[in-house]
Parts: structure tokens; C-alpha cells; sequence
């Protein structure tokens, strides 16, 4: 009889040292309960991305005095930039690209009220949106990943932000969106990537402080993210049978907007991104940024000329696409311009801008015989004034001389 206490005690002991199974790899973009993105009727989709609008900080000396009419002045300058935008070009939904507020500048009582500001002209127009955290977001006060979980609670309806994977609190904005060609489709039409470049600014309004060794890298987390992308992109084809056409968003640019900015190209070339790219550190170029790239590469083969346009900010008068075969395995890298007035000012940058990318469900199926077709995305440059300027379709016909 005392034989089966003991035999009861070994199997609890197993059950508890047995390894539990890994959970099963889900597509993390498909969220119950989530508004689904869909295309209009007549089969568009169009997206307005801002970048770089700096709420918060103070101009001129830049001291920690009280704020003052100029800095007020500043953050509602940048507030009717959205507005006139959103009010020209009517968006289906909005990217904040990065660099939303200078975090450095910021108190940490104080600093979600800044993205409130920014959010205000896209949420009073109830456009979804999505962010993809820049480095002046990370600072001694704020960091992206309080930024994501004050979003989720504050606009629950319209945000489609989140954190699928990355490094906490500094690099955890990676995930996926996907849009729907109508409300009963089940495979995507396409779908918006964001990523978190991560780096961190430091200083508070307390003085300078350090930066933290977890914080300190200028490019998108190598150990969690290109395994993430791949994982999800497998997923897609076997769950779909295809890789939806593919936006990208990230706030530092790629490596290869480096080479790519010396081509004849549409826009502001006043800030080319020298070394202020990923995979840099302390003006030395790392490698660290491959990985990250190398999936890019490999969506944009799904198939090949899947990847519409990897776009980012950062680099205030920058606001071109280019493409070349040799430099960016023809994969289009676009620039945003500036659409703040907080934040530094090059000589083009003076009259702010969202991009605006113009989707049709022509542009990204197939054609009328079933034969495969190329996607493409018509984009441009909107500004305050009402104008717009640039305009170039991005597909395989875009700078062909270099592909």
C-alpha cells in the first residue's frame, strides 16, 4: 500500500520536470475583435505618413526654462500641418513614422500629453493609425514601449499599434496590419509592416543622463525580428498561399538609403543620411543591420517586386524615393520630409509634407488573363500650403535606367 503514494509523488515530479510543448506559431496580425482595413468600393487604399514632428521640445537655446508661447506656437504650427494634409488628401489612414515628440526635453508627467497633441488631428478625424517609434521618442522620460501601451489604452478604436516582438521598453514596436480588398475577404491585399529602430537620446529635464548599453543601437533588433519575419512570412504562404504586396515603415533609414541618395531622384536631397542610417555607431558601420535587410530582401521575392517601398524619416530634409539594382536589390526606399515644426530645418524643409502612398487593388492583383502582375504604388509629397509635388509610380518601370 505504500507503494502508491510513492509511485503518485514520481509521476507529479514528471508532469512538473516534463518540457511543455512550444506554442503553436500564429499569424500575429490577425486580431479578434479588430476593425478590419479594408479598400473602398472603387478599390483604394490610401495612406498619409508623417514623420519627425518633435512635440514638446522648446526652440531656440534650448534651456529647461517654463514653457513659453513659442513652444505652444510650435507644437499648434505642427498640428494644422496633419490637418491640412488629412483635409487635402482624405487618407484611409495615417503612419506617424517616428520622432513624435523631442523625449529629451520632456518630463515624464507630461510627456504622453505631447502625443496626445500629435495624435489629435488624425483621432478628430477618426483615421485608424499606426506608429513606428523613432530615437527621440526613447529618452530618460519616456521610451517607446510606455508610448505603445498608453496608446492601446487611450485609442483603442483607432490604434493598430503593438508589440509582437523586440527588445523591452526600447525596441519592442514590430508587428504587421493587414488590409482587406473588402469585409469578407480572408487573404489580405496588402500589408503594413513597422518596425522599431530602436536608439536612445539622452537627458531629461533633470540634466543629461547616461544611456543605457540596451539602448544605445541604431538599427532593428537582430536576434528577435528577422526571425519573427520570416517566421510570419511562412505563415502567410501556407496560411494563404501567397505574401500579400508589402509597405514598410521605419523611422532610421536602412544602410542602403545611403548610396541610394546620390541618384537623380524626385524631392529634397538637403540631409542625405551620412552616416545617420542603421547598422551605425559612433560614425562606424557595424553589419548589425544585415539581418534586418536580408528579410526585407526576402519578403520583397514573395514574389519578386513584393516589397512596394520601405520608408522613413529621420533625416528632416530628405523626402525622395529611389531604387537600383546593384545598391538596394531593387527594392524602393523612400524618405518622408518633414511634417513638424519642432526639430532642425534644411534649406527645402521649410514648407512641411507628409508622404502619401496611393494603393489600388489593380495595381497590386493580377491581370484581366490571370497572368502574374508586378505590384505597384503610386506616391507622393503633400504639403501644408495645399500642394503637391513628386509624384512616381514605384514598381519595376521606376528608375529602370539603374535596374
Amino acid at each position: 500500500m505504500l507503494l502508491l503514494p510513492a509511485l503518485l509523488a514520481w509521476a507529479a515530479a514528471r508532469a512538473v520536470a516534463a518540457p511543455t510543448s512550444s506554442p503553436k506559431p500564429q499569424l500575429k496580425g490577425i486580431i479578434k475583435g479588430q476593425r478590419k482595413l479594408t479598400f473602398d468600393a472603387a478599390g483604394n487604399f490610401k495612406v498619409v505618413s508623417f514623420s519627425d514632428m518633435h512635440f514638446g521640445e522648446r526652440p531656440g537655446d534650448g534651456s529647461w526654462a517654463a514653457w513659453g508661447p513659442e513652444h505652444i506656437m510650435q507644437d499648434a504650427a505642427t498640428q494644422k500641418v496633419h490637418g491640412a494634409v488629412l483635409d487635402h488628401e482624405k487618407p484611409d489612414y495615417v503612419v506617424f513614422n517616428g520622432d513624435i515628440i523631442t523625449g529629451e526635453n520632456v518630463f515624464a508627467f507630461n510627456a504622453t500629453g505631447y502625443l496626445d497633441q500629435a495624435y489629435a488631428p488624425t483621432v478628430a478625424r477618426k483615421i485608424p493609425f499606426s506608429v513606428a517609434h523613432g530615437n527621440h521618442d526613447n529618452a530618460n522620460n519616456i521610451n517607446h514601449q510606455i508610448e505603445i501601451e498608453y496608446e492601446q489604452a487611450t485609442y483603442s478604436e483607432l490604434s493598430y499599434t503593438r508589440s509582437d516582438v523586440g527588445p523591452k521598453p526600447y525596441g519592442s514596436g514590430n508587428y504587421w496590419v493587414p488590409v482587406y480588398a473588402h469585409r469578407k475577404a480572408v487573404v489580405p491585399a496588402l500589408i503594413m509592416w513597422f518596425f522599431d529602430s530602436r536608439a536612445f537620446v539622452s537627458g531629461t529635464g533633470n540634466g543629461p543622463g547616461p544611456v543605457p548599453d540596451a539602448a544605445n543601437y541604431y538599427w532593428v533588433d537582430p536576434e528577435t525580428v528577422p526571425a519573427y519575419m520570416k517566421e510570419q512570412r511562412e505563415l502567410m504562404s501556407k496560411t494563404w498561399g501567397k505574401v500579400p504586396p508589402a509597405l514598410i515603415f521605419v523611422h532610421i533609414p536602412v544602410q542602403k538609403a545611403q548610396p541610394l541618395a546620390s541618384l537623380p531622384s524626385a524631392g529634397d536631397h538637403d540631409d542625405e543620411p551620412n552616416p545617420s542610417a542603421q547598422g551605425f555607431l559612433n560614425n562606424t558601420y557595424t553589419g548589425l543591420d544585415l539581418p534586418f535587410w536580408n528579410e526585407i530582401i526576402a519578403l520583397s521575392n514573395q514574389p519578386a517586386g513584393n516589397v512596394l517601398a520601405v520608408t522613413s524619416g529621420h533625416d528632416h530634409g530628405e523626402s525622395w524615393c529611389a531604387r537600383s539594382l546593384n545598391i538596394s536589390a531593387s527594392i524602393p526606399i523612400c524618405f518622408n520630409g518633414h511634417s513638424g515644426y519642432g526639430g532642425y530645418v534644411t534649406k527645402n524643409s521649410a514648407l512641411r509634407n507628409g508622404r502619401v502612398f496611393a494603393l489600388n487593388l489593380r495595381d497590386l492583383g493580377v491581370t484581366s488573363d490571370g497572368a502574374a502582375k508586378i505590384p505597384v504604388v503610386k506616391t507622393w509629397n503633400s504639403y501644408e500650403d495645399g500642394t503637391t509635388a513628386e509624384e512616381v509610380v514605384l514598381g519595376p518601370d521606376y528608375m529602370k535606367e539603374f535596374n
